[in-house]
């Protein structure tokens, strides 16, 4: 009777021990583990704004003023960029430039656009958010998040803005002129040209430079 009891309590105890090696193997599953990849682009949807944050090493064809770096764009920073936009927009855009006839007000209609946001840091350190506003039906969210976009024409259907997260400063408004709206073509960077060898010469690498349109060179 005793040996049965004995055995009984073995068995519970085995059974236990399992149990326990078993959730510890589960808590230990679920540890976040860092991804050693990073997503280039991250989308990022508010209450009352949807846009992209893109990654500080993707290329861009323009800049901030005294630039002295990047960096990527977390939620909490558009959040605090958005919130800081939204407050201030009607005053920045007091004098509605390019909005008249069939142009919208921005300022009134700050749902209907998608964004797209680019951090820079300048000399100073401050943190420098760029945010493009787009509002045409046509554009997918894929190709929103393929690059950024950059257009002529459309007036106040397109347009950009600075935000100084630092100082807390939102100003350089631009927006498009007006007249049909054209999608800037990005001019890719050359691949390098590989000169023909002679004889048992190694080849020689030329690099040309990145080539600039009037209309990039103004952002």
């Amino acid at each position: 009777m005793h040996l049965q009891i004995n055995i009984n309590s073995m068995i519970k105890r085995l059974i236990f021990a399992t149990i326990l090696v078993l959730l510890a193997t589960i808590v230990k599953a679920q540890e976040y583990v860092e991804p050693t990849e990073k997503w280039k682009v991250v989308e990022m949807k508010g209450i009352n704004y949807h846009g992209w944050s893109f990654h500080q090493d993707w290329e861009v064809d323009f800049t901030v003023e005294n630039q002295d770096g990047r960096f990527t764009p977390t939620d909490e920073e558009i959040a605090d960029a958005e919130r800081l936009i939204q407050k201030r927009i009607s005053y920045v855009n007091r004098d509605h430039y390019n909005q008249q006839g069939m142009c919208p007000i921005i300022d009134e209609h700050m749902r209907m656009y998608r964004r797209q946001y680019v951090g820079f840091t300048n000399d100073r350190g401050d943190h420098i958010i760029w945010a493009n506003f787009l509002w045409d039906d046509n554009l997918t969210d894929d190709r929103l998040a393929s690059d950024i976009l950059l257009t002529r024409g459309g007036c106040a259907h397109f347009w950009h803005i600075k935000c100084n997260l630092t100082t807390r400063k939102v100003y350089g408004l631009e927006v498009n002129e007006t007249g049909d709206t054209q999608y800037l073509p990005r001019v890719a960077k050359p691949q390098p040209r590989i000169s023909k060898p002679k004889g048992n010469k190694k080849q020689k690498v030329r690099k040309t430079g990145i080539i600039h349109t009037d209309a990039e060179k103004q952002f």
